[in-house]
């Protein structure tokens, strides 16, 4: 099986979080293979790429109760 065959079929069952990730990784390995400035480079930002991986308690702007400032949490 081809290299880009083989990629394309393992890539296509993650999610295209993952999917994107693997791209920027690929796009890194040519960036230092030559030296042609990278589509994706390290240093820029995707937004949206994490989506769903954090949540936020809904409780966050509520006071920290004194037992916590007392330490004895």
């Amino acid at each position: 099986m081809a290299t880009l065959d083989l990629i394309a079929q393992r890539t296509s069952a993650l999610p295209e979080t993952m999917q994107r990730d693997v791209l920027a990784f690929i796009d890194s390995l040519f960036a230092k293979n030559d030296n042609e400035a990278s589509p994706i480079k390290s240093n820029e930002r995707t937004a949206g790429l994490h989506t769903g991986n954090l949540v936020i308690s809904d409780d966050f702007n509520e006071p920290l109760p004194d037992s916590f400032w007392l330490g004895q949490v």
